[in-house]
């Protein structure tokens, strides 16, 4: 029990270093002004995206041209 004490203190004294000396070496303002700047950005659509969105409007043209047609022979 004791040994399995001892491991217990060294790895939490062991996390408690990683932590302080991570807050430390991290510029946080500097990491909020870059996501700052990339939310302003605009977001590219991936390529499928972009596939699936032009065949979409591709549909919906083709559908109210039928429509239109229909709407003609059905006013004959």
């Amino acid at each position: 029990p004791a040994g399995l004490n001892y491991y217990y203190f060294l790895s939490t004294l062991y996390t408690i270093l990683i932590t302080l000396i991570m807050k430390q070496t991290i510029d946080e303002n500097k990491i909020l002004a870059q996501l700052e700047a990339n939310k302003k950005k605009p977001k590219k659509k991936s390529g499928f995206m972009a596939r699936l969105e032009e065949a979409q409007k591709l549909q919906e043209k083709q559908a109210r041209e039928r429509a239109k047609e229909n709407a003609k022979r059905n006013y004959r």
